[in-house]
């Protein structure tokens, strides 16, 4: 992600205060909640024939649109003189069906405040109830990322994931509903909207199709339908990630062992194909190109020769069963920065449907979430988030 080096100075002032002393080891009376080393004796959790250890990712959830290219909005005032205009247009537009998740992340690099609206467009010739089942938000005061959405994130994991939601409108047949999320967002600000929702023909009380845009304007809601209808949507800054992914959650059934060889190990999260565990993730699809134009089928995003994949906003739900083979009394689950990086951030997370918990992590620092050889961590990585992060596993 593009604005990764605010993440590191912000962050890096924050976490300063709460670093440990080398010496702390596990040995030393890890509890829950205490902040703690990465173990790096860990081995990496290689599933695979003949492995102690199993892991299995199934995909599920909704589709979720993407709209985060253009990550940062400009209107003709770029350092390389360029007179590109990304504001008084739609992001992105692509059609969704029943139940879908929307998000939205951005930075306004222009002069002038700006608002985003969610256009719903009914296609057919039914009446269609759209629905709201839970959402987050944040607009912070600088454009530092990773802190300011933070909030968007605890938002959202705080709230039920429910099946029907609230009525947001019904929409008549061939019209259209704007939902205003975020309206007034000042220079240099960045931007975070996350919500599910839900698309219903009012005849037949099944999944309706419609057509949503991410629009974003200087000029109020009066032209938003305008915007909403046009031929080309943005141009992007070259950081490409907007479009479709099929599933919004991963539940991942992990069996590890650990043993007097080996009494730490580790597994990434959200890390990117070909490093990934089969299964955790898969492509983005987009419909438009960098340039705006709209394309005969859709395409995988790719940045370089790398695929985009499904790292933000991502329901997981690890459900963990840990042999203790090691001889020694203890386990403990820690959860931050991967294996042999210098990722600094938050987590986000709940154990056993219990209370969300936010925590920020320095480089090569974790924090301990759970003592327990069984038990369920449900996470998700926040936009703007360096990815992987990493879960270890340590006897003691």
């Amino acid at each position: 992600m593009k604005l990764r080096n605010f993440k590191h100075f912000f962050l890096s002032a924050a976490v300063a205060a709460m670093l440990l002393p080398a010496s702390l080891s596990a040995a030393d009376g890890l509890s829950v909640g205490d902040l703690a080393p990465r173990p790096e004796t860990a081995v990496q959790v290689q599933p695979g024939d003949g492995s102690l250890d199993k892991l299995t990712f199934t995909q599920g959830g909704t589709p979720v649109f993407v709209s985060n290219a253009p990550e940062a909005l400009y209107e003709g005032n770029r350092s390389d003189g360029s007179d590109v205009v990304q504001v008084n247009t739609t992001l992105y537009r692509d059609q969704m069906n029943g139940s879908f998740r929307f998000w939205s992340a951005h930075t306004n690099a222009t002069k002038k405040k700006v608002a985003f609206y969610m256009h719903v467009k009914n296609p057919s010739l039914s009446p269609v109830k759209l629905y709201i089942k839970r959402k987050g938000y944040s607009s912070g005061t600088s454009a530092d990322p990773v802190t300011s959405l933070k909030a968007a994130t605890e938002q959202f994991m705080k709230l039920p994931e429910g099946i029907g939601g609230t009525l947001l409108a019904t929409i008549p047949p061939k019209g259209s509903y704007t939902l205003s999320y975020s309206t007034s967002v000042a220079p240099y600000q960045v931007m975070n909207y996350i919500g599910d929702f839900r698309a219903v023909n009012v005849k037949t009380g099944q999944s309706a199709a419609v057509i949503v845009s991410d629009v974003v304007t200087n000029n109020g809601v009066s032209k938003v339908n305008e915007y909403a209808a046009s031929t080309r949507i943005a141009v992007t800054n070259g950081d490409d990630y907007r479009g479709l992914l099929k599933h919004s959650a991963r539940t991942v059934d992990v069996k590890l062992e650990l043993t007097p060889e080996a009494p730490a190990k580790y597994m990434k999260v959200s890390d990117s194909v070909p490093y990934a565990y089969p299964g955790e993730q898969e492509p983005l699809m987009t419909r438009w190109s960098v340039e705006g134009e709209p394309l005969k089928a859709p395409v995988e995003v790719v940045k370089g020769s790398k695929k985009r994949g499904s790292y933000w906003f991502t329901d997981l739900t690890y459900k963990f069963e840990i042999k203790n083979s090691s001889g020694l009394a203890t386990v403990h689950t820690l959860y931050g920065g991967a294996s042999r990086s210098e990722n600094t951030g938050y987590v986000h997370y709940k154990i056993d449907e219990g209370t969300l918990h936010t925590y920020s992590f320095g480089a090569r620092q974790t924090r301990v979430i759970s003592d327990s050889t069984s038990f369920t961590l449900k996470t998700v990585i926040q936009p703007f988030m360096s990815v992987p992060l990493g879960l270890y596993f340590t006897a003691e």
